[in-house]
């Protein structure tokens, strides 16, 4: 399940990752999936977000991005494994 058409600024190719992999945006998106599933509430993810440590500005911005979507409608039809996947693979394809 790709996100057709996905385009958010932090996303645009060339995919700026800072010292992140595709590989992480994935991992994080079934994190975030998990918390989702769990019942934490968006805002506390956020925190959850907040507390984190990065090497470049723009990994906070794209891991923003995941959330946004994990807790969005996307979110609504995806599992801990699809959410790493897509975002994974949107990645890759520079979405």
């Amino acid at each position: 399940m790709a996100l057709a058409g996905f385009n958010v600024c932090a996303f645009a190719a060339p995919y700026p990752l800072g010292s992140m992999t595709c590989a992480d945006i994935g991992k994080f998106a079934s994190e975030a999936m998990s918390w989702r599933e769990s019942g934490i509430k968006k805002d506390e993810a956020l925190a959850k977000l907040e507390s984190r440590s990065f090497n470049d500005p723009v990994e906070k911005i794209n891991l923003e991005g995941v959330l946004r979507l994990v807790y969005g409608r996307y979110g609504d039809s995806w599992t801990q494994d699809s959410a790493g996947n897509v975002m994974r693979t949107d990645c890759e394809a520079g979405r």
